[in-house]
Protein backbone atom coordinates (compact mmCIF):
# COMPACT_ATOMS: atom_id res chain seq x y z
CA UNK A 1 0.00 0.00 0.00
CA UNK A 2 1.30 3.18 -1.02
CA UNK A 3 1.67 5.76 1.94
CA UNK A 4 0.70 9.70 1.15
CA UNK A 5 1.62 12.63 3.91
CA UNK A 6 -0.64 15.49 3.90
CA UNK A 7 1.28 18.72 5.23
CA UNK A 8 -1.43 20.80 6.92
CA UNK A 9 -5.01 20.34 8.18
CA UNK A 10 -7.99 22.55 6.57
CA UNK A 11 -10.29 22.81 3.93
CA UNK A 12 -8.21 21.05 0.83
CA UNK A 13 -6.59 18.81 2.80
CA UNK A 14 -9.42 17.23 4.76
CA UNK A 15 -10.64 16.84 1.23
CA UNK A 16 -7.37 15.40 -0.31
CA UNK A 17 -6.87 12.56 2.65
CA UNK A 18 -10.57 11.25 2.71
CA UNK A 19 -10.18 11.20 -1.64
CA UNK A 20 -6.58 9.55 -1.02
CA UNK A 21 -8.01 6.79 1.68
CA UNK A 22 -11.04 5.93 -0.99
CA UNK A 23 -8.32 5.31 -3.65
CA UNK A 24 -6.54 2.98 -1.15
CA UNK A 25 -3.50 4.73 0.24
CA UNK A 26 -2.10 4.82 3.30
CA UNK A 27 -2.73 8.33 4.49
CA UNK A 28 -1.20 10.79 7.20
CA UNK A 29 -2.13 13.95 8.14
CA UNK A 30 -0.22 16.98 9.80
CA UNK A 31 -1.64 19.65 12.26
CA UNK A 32 -0.60 22.51 14.16
CA UNK A 33 -3.75 22.66 16.19
CA UNK A 34 -7.37 21.54 16.44
CA UNK A 35 -9.72 24.22 17.06
CA UNK A 36 -13.15 25.74 15.43
CA UNK A 37 -14.14 24.07 12.40
CA UNK A 38 -10.75 21.82 12.34
CA UNK A 39 -12.33 19.98 14.88
CA UNK A 40 -15.09 18.75 13.10
CA UNK A 41 -12.52 17.90 10.44
CA UNK A 42 -9.74 15.74 12.27
CA UNK A 43 -13.08 14.20 13.83
CA UNK A 44 -14.08 13.03 9.86
CA UNK A 45 -10.74 12.18 9.50
CA UNK A 46 -10.08 9.76 12.64
CA UNK A 47 -13.24 7.77 11.34
CA UNK A 48 -11.31 6.86 8.23
CA UNK A 49 -8.38 5.75 10.17
CA UNK A 50 -6.18 8.60 8.67
CA UNK A 51 -3.36 9.15 11.06
CA UNK A 52 -2.55 12.32 12.98
CA UNK A 53 0.54 13.92 13.66
CA UNK A 54 0.80 16.98 15.27
CA UNK A 55 3.63 19.12 14.15
CA UNK A 56 4.40 22.85 12.82
CA UNK A 57 6.49 21.92 9.26
CA UNK A 58 8.90 25.47 10.15
CA UNK A 59 10.75 23.03 12.13
CA UNK A 60 13.12 21.15 9.95
CA UNK A 61 14.57 18.62 12.62
CA UNK A 62 10.67 17.83 13.76
CA UNK A 63 9.40 17.22 9.61
CA UNK A 64 12.60 15.37 9.10
CA UNK A 65 12.03 13.22 11.67
CA UNK A 66 8.40 12.43 11.09
CA UNK A 67 9.27 12.01 7.05
CA UNK A 68 11.64 9.52 8.05
CA UNK A 69 9.22 7.85 10.62
CA UNK A 70 6.37 7.42 7.92
CA UNK A 71 8.50 7.66 4.69
CA UNK A 72 6.02 8.21 2.67
CA UNK A 73 5.58 7.62 -1.56
CA UNK A 74 4.15 10.79 -2.23
CA UNK A 75 3.96 14.23 0.56
CA UNK A 76 1.13 16.98 -0.30
CA UNK A 77 1.89 20.66 0.84
CA UNK A 78 -0.97 22.42 1.53
CA UNK A 79 0.25 24.75 3.92
CA UNK A 80 -0.92 28.49 2.42
CA UNK A 81 -2.18 31.93 4.18
CA UNK A 82 -4.28 34.51 2.42
CA UNK A 83 -3.12 37.33 4.92
CA UNK A 84 -0.59 38.36 7.38
CA UNK A 85 2.82 40.20 7.25
CA UNK A 86 5.63 39.38 5.41
CA UNK A 87 6.88 37.08 7.38
CA UNK A 88 4.25 35.10 8.26
CA UNK A 89 3.49 35.03 4.16
CA UNK A 90 7.20 33.86 3.51
CA UNK A 91 7.32 31.47 6.48
CA UNK A 92 3.90 29.60 4.88
CA UNK A 93 4.72 29.83 1.50
CA UNK A 94 8.71 30.05 1.09
CA UNK A 95 10.09 28.48 4.24
CA UNK A 96 8.11 25.33 4.41
CA UNK A 97 7.99 24.11 0.73
CA UNK A 98 12.14 24.82 1.36
CA UNK A 99 12.17 22.63 4.67
CA UNK A 100 9.86 19.90 2.73
CA UNK A 101 12.21 19.71 -0.47
CA UNK A 102 15.33 19.98 1.48
CA UNK A 103 13.94 17.08 3.97
CA UNK A 104 12.86 14.81 1.08
CA UNK A 105 16.47 14.90 -0.22
CA UNK A 106 17.98 14.06 2.74
CA UNK A 107 15.69 11.10 2.81
CA UNK A 108 14.90 9.63 -0.19
CA UNK A 109 14.67 11.45 -3.45
CA UNK A 110 12.09 9.18 -5.13
CA UNK A 111 9.62 11.14 -2.73
CA UNK A 112 7.23 13.18 -4.92
CA UNK A 113 6.33 16.31 -3.93
CA UNK A 114 3.18 17.60 -4.71
CA UNK A 115 3.11 21.33 -3.89
CA UNK A 116 -0.48 23.59 -4.24
CA UNK A 117 0.42 26.81 -4.61
CA UNK A 118 -2.71 29.19 -5.91
CA UNK A 119 -3.40 30.68 -9.50
CA UNK A 120 -2.09 33.94 -7.81
CA UNK A 121 1.42 33.22 -7.88
CA UNK A 122 2.02 34.98 -11.41
CA UNK A 123 0.23 37.83 -10.46
CA UNK A 124 -2.26 39.71 -12.88
CA UNK A 125 -0.31 39.16 -16.41
CA UNK A 126 -3.69 39.97 -18.95
CA UNK A 127 -7.44 39.33 -18.92
CA UNK A 128 -6.43 35.26 -20.33
CA UNK A 129 -3.70 33.64 -18.15
CA UNK A 130 -1.94 30.36 -19.07
CA UNK A 131 1.41 28.52 -18.07
CA UNK A 132 4.05 30.67 -18.24
CA UNK A 133 6.63 29.55 -21.06
CA UNK A 134 9.42 30.08 -18.05
CA UNK A 135 8.02 29.02 -14.43
CA UNK A 136 7.91 32.26 -12.53
CA UNK A 137 10.51 34.47 -14.93
CA UNK A 138 10.36 37.67 -13.34
CA UNK A 139 10.59 38.74 -17.10
CA UNK A 140 6.91 37.44 -17.70
CA UNK A 141 5.21 36.73 -14.33
CA UNK A 142 4.37 40.10 -12.18
CA UNK A 143 3.75 39.51 -8.74
CA UNK A 144 2.89 42.47 -6.69
CA UNK A 145 1.07 41.90 -3.58
CA UNK A 146 3.24 40.35 -0.36
CA UNK A 147 0.67 37.22 -1.15
CA UNK A 148 1.51 36.90 -5.00
CA UNK A 149 5.24 37.59 -4.42
CA UNK A 150 5.59 34.46 -1.52
CA UNK A 151 3.72 32.49 -3.44
CA UNK A 152 5.91 32.79 -6.40
CA UNK A 153 8.89 32.56 -4.71
CA UNK A 154 8.06 29.55 -2.85
CA UNK A 155 7.44 28.00 -6.74
CA UNK A 156 11.08 29.36 -7.45
CA UNK A 157 12.34 27.63 -4.02
CA UNK A 158 11.02 24.41 -5.21
CA UNK A 159 11.99 24.98 -9.07
CA UNK A 160 16.23 26.02 -7.86
CA UNK A 161 16.07 22.69 -5.10
CA UNK A 162 14.82 20.95 -8.11
CA UNK A 163 18.64 20.61 -9.39
CA UNK A 164 19.50 18.70 -6.79
CA UNK A 165 17.13 15.48 -7.58
CA UNK A 166 13.67 16.96 -6.37
CA UNK A 167 11.13 15.32 -8.26
CA UNK A 168 7.96 17.56 -7.90
CA UNK A 169 4.96 18.96 -9.44
CA UNK A 170 3.16 22.59 -8.29
CA UNK A 171 -0.27 22.91 -8.91
CA UNK A 172 -1.90 26.26 -8.60
CA UNK A 173 -5.83 26.08 -8.02
CA UNK A 174 -8.09 29.04 -8.89
CA UNK A 175 -10.79 29.36 -6.46
CA UNK A 176 -11.93 26.31 -4.74
CA UNK A 177 -15.39 25.67 -3.56
CA UNK A 178 -16.80 22.81 -1.58
CA UNK A 179 -17.59 20.97 1.27
CA UNK A 180 -15.38 21.77 4.49
CA UNK A 181 -15.10 25.66 2.98
CA UNK A 182 -16.00 28.29 5.60
CA UNK A 183 -13.50 30.57 4.42
CA UNK A 184 -15.05 34.07 4.62
CA UNK A 185 -15.66 35.24 1.57
CA UNK A 186 -18.03 32.42 1.88
CA UNK A 187 -19.15 32.92 5.25
CA UNK A 188 -19.74 36.62 4.73
CA UNK A 189 -21.75 35.68 1.77
CA UNK A 190 -24.06 33.20 3.41
CA UNK A 191 -24.51 35.39 6.68
CA UNK A 192 -25.79 38.02 4.14
CA UNK A 193 -28.17 35.49 2.22
CA UNK A 194 -29.14 34.15 5.92
CA UNK A 195 -30.33 37.80 6.86
CA UNK A 196 -32.40 37.82 2.89
CA UNK A 197 -29.82 40.38 1.69
CA UNK A 198 -28.69 38.35 -1.28
CA UNK A 199 -26.04 39.82 -3.25
CA UNK A 200 -26.12 40.41 -7.19
CA UNK A 201 -22.33 40.79 -7.96
CA UNK A 202 -21.18 41.15 -11.33
CA UNK A 203 -18.23 39.80 -12.74
CA UNK A 204 -16.79 36.12 -13.60
CA UNK A 205 -14.14 34.38 -11.53
CA UNK A 206 -12.57 31.01 -12.46
CA UNK A 207 -13.06 28.62 -10.13
CA UNK A 208 -12.50 24.72 -9.17
CA UNK A 209 -14.48 22.29 -7.21
CA UNK A 210 -12.80 20.67 -4.42
CA UNK A 211 -13.74 17.80 -5.82
CA UNK A 212 -12.39 17.85 -8.77
CA UNK A 213 -9.15 19.85 -7.08
CA UNK A 214 -8.11 16.52 -5.34
CA UNK A 215 -9.00 13.88 -7.98
CA UNK A 216 -6.22 16.11 -10.27
CA UNK A 217 -3.52 16.28 -7.60
CA UNK A 218 -3.62 12.29 -6.86
CA UNK A 219 -3.91 12.21 -10.91
CA UNK A 220 -0.21 14.08 -11.09
CA UNK A 221 0.80 12.38 -8.08
CA UNK A 222 0.74 8.99 -9.37
CA UNK A 223 1.97 9.43 -13.19
CA UNK A 224 5.56 9.40 -14.31
CA UNK A 225 3.86 11.87 -16.93
CA UNK A 226 4.09 14.46 -14.42
CA UNK A 227 7.60 15.47 -13.12
CA UNK A 228 9.25 18.85 -12.59
CA UNK A 229 6.38 21.07 -13.49
CA UNK A 230 3.18 23.38 -12.54
CA UNK A 231 -0.32 23.71 -13.98
CA UNK A 232 -3.58 26.00 -13.74
CA UNK A 233 -6.19 23.72 -11.70
CA UNK A 234 -9.33 25.28 -12.63
CA UNK A 235 -12.69 24.57 -14.61
CA UNK A 236 -13.03 25.84 -17.97
CA UNK A 237 -16.81 27.34 -17.18
CA UNK A 238 -16.06 30.68 -15.41
CA UNK A 239 -18.92 31.65 -12.43
CA UNK A 240 -20.55 34.89 -11.53
CA UNK A 241 -19.64 36.05 -8.10
CA UNK A 242 -23.65 36.29 -8.08
CA UNK A 243 -24.34 33.30 -8.49
CA UNK A 244 -22.40 31.81 -5.24
CA UNK A 245 -24.91 34.16 -3.66
CA UNK A 246 -27.71 32.81 -5.33
CA UNK A 247 -27.12 29.35 -4.73
CA UNK A 248 -26.52 29.69 -1.03
CA UNK A 249 -30.04 31.67 -0.47
CA UNK A 250 -31.90 28.65 -2.65
CA UNK A 251 -30.04 26.26 -0.24
CA UNK A 252 -30.57 28.20 3.27
CA UNK A 253 -34.29 28.33 1.81
CA UNK A 254 -34.85 31.96 1.92
CA UNK A 255 -35.77 34.57 -0.81
CA UNK A 256 -34.86 37.82 0.24
CA UNK A 257 -33.45 40.82 -1.34
CA UNK A 258 -31.63 41.09 -4.34
CA UNK A 259 -29.06 43.78 -3.99
CA UNK A 260 -27.07 45.15 -7.07
CA UNK A 261 -22.85 45.27 -5.80
CA UNK A 262 -19.94 45.74 -7.54
CA UNK A 263 -16.70 43.67 -6.63
CA UNK A 264 -15.48 46.89 -4.86
CA UNK A 265 -18.74 47.32 -3.05
CA UNK A 266 -18.35 43.52 -1.86
CA UNK A 267 -14.50 44.28 -0.80
CA UNK A 268 -15.96 46.15 2.02
CA UNK A 269 -17.19 43.10 3.52
CA UNK A 270 -14.44 40.95 3.19
CA UNK A 271 -11.10 40.21 4.78
CA UNK A 272 -8.18 42.05 3.69
CA UNK A 273 -6.73 38.88 1.91
CA UNK A 274 -9.64 38.26 0.40
CA UNK A 275 -10.12 41.77 -1.20
CA UNK A 276 -6.86 41.68 -2.74
CA UNK A 277 -8.05 38.93 -4.93
CA UNK A 278 -10.74 40.99 -6.42
CA UNK A 279 -8.96 42.19 -9.02
CA UNK A 280 -8.91 38.76 -10.53
CA UNK A 281 -12.27 39.14 -11.61
CA UNK A 282 -13.13 38.73 -15.09
CA UNK A 283 -9.44 37.13 -15.68
CA UNK A 284 -10.15 33.36 -16.83
CA UNK A 285 -7.34 31.18 -16.02
CA UNK A 286 -6.57 28.42 -19.07
CA UNK A 287 -8.61 24.94 -18.22
CA UNK A 288 -6.54 22.86 -20.80
CA UNK A 289 -4.16 21.60 -18.29
CA UNK A 290 -7.04 20.69 -15.67
CA UNK A 291 -8.78 18.98 -19.13
CA UNK A 292 -5.37 17.61 -19.94
CA UNK A 293 -5.67 15.20 -16.78
CA UNK A 294 -9.27 14.71 -15.70
CA UNK A 295 -10.87 15.11 -19.50
CA UNK A 296 -14.14 17.10 -19.54
CA UNK A 297 -15.55 17.48 -16.58
CA UNK A 298 -18.87 18.73 -16.09
CA UNK A 299 -19.60 22.82 -14.22
CA UNK A 300 -20.20 21.69 -10.67
CA UNK A 301 -20.94 25.08 -8.86
CA UNK A 302 -24.63 23.72 -7.88
CA UNK A 303 -23.20 20.01 -6.02
CA UNK A 304 -20.15 22.42 -4.47
CA UNK A 305 -21.88 25.64 -3.37
CA UNK A 306 -24.53 23.21 -1.51
CA UNK A 307 -21.78 21.24 0.26
CA UNK A 308 -20.75 24.94 1.76
CA UNK A 309 -23.99 25.79 3.09
CA UNK A 310 -24.53 22.20 4.15
CA UNK A 311 -20.73 22.55 6.34
CA UNK A 312 -21.80 26.04 7.60
CA UNK A 313 -24.95 24.71 8.52
CA UNK A 314 -22.93 21.76 10.85
CA UNK A 315 -20.20 24.03 12.27
CA UNK A 316 -22.38 27.41 12.95
CA UNK A 317 -25.57 25.53 13.56
CA UNK A 318 -27.58 27.95 11.34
Amino acid sequence: MEKALVIGLGFISTNLAKYLIEKGFDVYITYRSVHGSKAMMMKDLLKLNIKPYRLDPSNYENLLKLINDVKPNYIFNTVGLLGGSWNELWNAHVEIPRNIAKAILSINKSIKLIHISASAASGKIGKFIREEPNHCDYSYVNPRSDYERSKCDGERTIKEISNEGLNYVIIRPTLVYGYYNDHNEFLSLYRLAKIGLIPQIRGLVSAIYVGYLVQLLEKVAVSEEYKNTFLYATECTMYSLGDFAELMARYIGTSGIRIPLTPGLVGLFLPSGARSLLKYVNVQYDCESTRKVLGSIKPAIDIGVKEIVDWIKRIYGY
